[in-house]
């Protein structure tokens, strides 16, 4: 029997949109066919311009965001998305192959509610277990 991580049509997944954020193109398409196997809608930013844009036209439930990236470093785009209160709920999932000039601003960030992080090279069980834990913990804190 599939666990949960393992069954590509889970249908609790299905309505769960996640936005990929990486500045390399073949890790993005990677990671959202991960996603998509496991029954996540995705969308790909490849920069932290686009990925802010992707945002505004549609909040997913949760991002995987790049730290270093040419733009915009992954931090920049997490604390303009914190600064909105629209925005500022969505789960966000730090990938790295961390770099010693950006650990101590991470390590400050992950200490948030609501922000995770992975380090490359990771795999699909650890990419899937990552965004489970963060999208119940985000609906364990919704008050009805």
């Amino acid at each position: 029997m599939p666990s949960v991580l393992e069954n590509g049509s889970d249908k609790m997944n299905q309505s769960r949109y996640v936005l990929v954020v990486d500045d390399e193109p073949l890790l993005c398409r990677m990671v959202s066919a991960m996603l998509m196997r496991a029954g996540y809608e995705t969308s790909i930013a490849t920069n932290g311009r686009d990925a802010l844009q992707s945002v505004v036209q549609r909040a997913p439930d949760i991002m995987t965001l790049d730290v270093m990236m040419p733009d915009m470093s992954g931090i920049e785009v997490a604390r303009q998305l914190r600064t909105n209160p629209q925005t500022t709920g969505i789960p966000i999932i730090f990938v790295t192959a961390l770099d010693r000039s950006v650990s101590m601003d991470l390590r400050r960030f992950t200490e948030e509610p609501g922000v995770y992080h992975m380090d490359k090279p990771f795999s699909r069980e650890q990419l899937l277990m990552q965004v489970t834990i963060a999208l119940q913990t985000k609906e364990s804190q919704i008050v009805v």
